[in-house]
């Protein structure tokens, strides 16, 4: 029996017979030699789900990578098999996808009005699945910022991220109200994606006393008092469920010196050496030790603490850590 998931097979099956429609259509304007050796490339891969092989590698029989038999269904070795020139190829094309995702992201420290924000982004390979977004949101100052994670790991989903973030840009600039952005991002990401992929997020906007949030399913925010710590529970489901969610809008009064951190639940659920994770409660301590020090510092310091709680372990997914502090409103912009 095959060691891959029998949903993923279920996903996979449809796309190759529907290859081997395609290739039969071809099959008059193209080499029949060449047409023949693709049919029998989806014919054995045919054959290796009937007969429960399908997805494991034909050197090792370990199970070859879910994100690269959804981007190839076709695959038959894992990556430690691979030929020399594939091996070369995978890592251009993972080179490639590290340049795109890096250039989507946004600049580490934006200040703007009353309103800096600063964040670090680190992915647990390559590329990552997590999503991070700040961008200037009308003709008022304010400042628009997102933080989520797209289900799924590598390149697979890195492409989503990189639709998302497009999703999101192409709606900022038409000036909307928050929770129309979010509705139209749902819907549109929903239409446009599988049934299987989903992101969950955090966004807001500034406003005058303070922010406008939503989370759609995401982990919850913390909102640093000046004498407490608030945790911001979810308001709707993860975006690409259900086209026609409703994701609620809070609004949050925010005193100068009072912070808003949001971030993925890579950070969370990092893993010492003995499977323990570092949970909220962790973190929460850890901005607490981190008080009075600016954002890019404590932000440092709460990743350096997640740091020494892992020790040698993997890092097994993306983190992202942002936070958004008011200050007394100063001029300019580096946005």
């Amino acid at each position: 029996m095959s060691a891959i998931p029998s949903s993923l097979i279920q996903e996979l099956r449809p796309k190759i017979l529907e290859r081997r429609l395609r290739l039969e259509a071809a099959a008059r304007n193209v080499s029949a030699e060449y047409v023949q050796d693709l049919l029998t490339q989806v014919d054995a891969a045919l054959e290796r789900i009937d007969k429960g092989g399908y997805g494991l590698c034909e050197t090792c029989h370990d199970p070859i990578e879910e994100d690269r038999l959804r981007r190839d269904p076709l695959l038959r070795m894992c990556l430690d098999h691979l030929s020399q020139a594939e091996m070369r190829a995978h890592e251009q094309d993972l080179d490639l996808a590290m340049q795109i995702q890096t250039k989507l992201l946004p600049p580490r420290d934006v200040s703007q009005g009353a309103w800096q924000v600063h964040y670090r982004y680190q992915p647990a390979g390559v590329v990552g699945g997590d999503y991070c977004e700040i961008a200037a949101m009308g003709e008022d100052g304010q400042l628009f910022f997102t933080v989520g994670d797209v289900a799924g790991k590598g390149v697979a989903a890195s492409l989503l991220m990189a639709h998302l973030s497009a999703i999101f840009r192409s709606l900022l600039a038409l000036n909307l109200p928050l929770t129309e952005v979010i509705s139209r991002a749902n819907r549109l990401f929903c239409e446009s994606t599988p049934a299987t992929h989903y992101a969950t997020l955090v966004a807001g906007r500034t406003t005058e006393s303070g922010v406008e949030l939503c989370n759609a399913g995401h982990c919850r925010p913390l909102l640093l008092r000046r004498d407490r710590i608030e945790r911001l529970e979810a308001t709707g489901l993860p975006l690409g469920l259900f086209c026609g969610s409703r994701h609620a809008i809070r609004s949050i009064e925010m005193e100068p010196g009072e912070s808003l951190v949001v971030y993925t639940d890579g950070v969370t659920e990092a893993e010492d050496l003995e499977g323990r994770a570092f949970e909220e409660d962790r973190l929460i301590e850890s901005l607490r030790a981190q008080a009075g020090r600016d954002a890019a510092a404590t932000i440092d310091g709460v990743l350096q603490d997640v740091e020494r709680f892992r020790g040698t372990g993997r890092l097994s997914d993306d983190m992202t850590l942002l936070m958004i502090r008011r200050h007394d409103r100063g001029s300019g912009s580096s946005l």
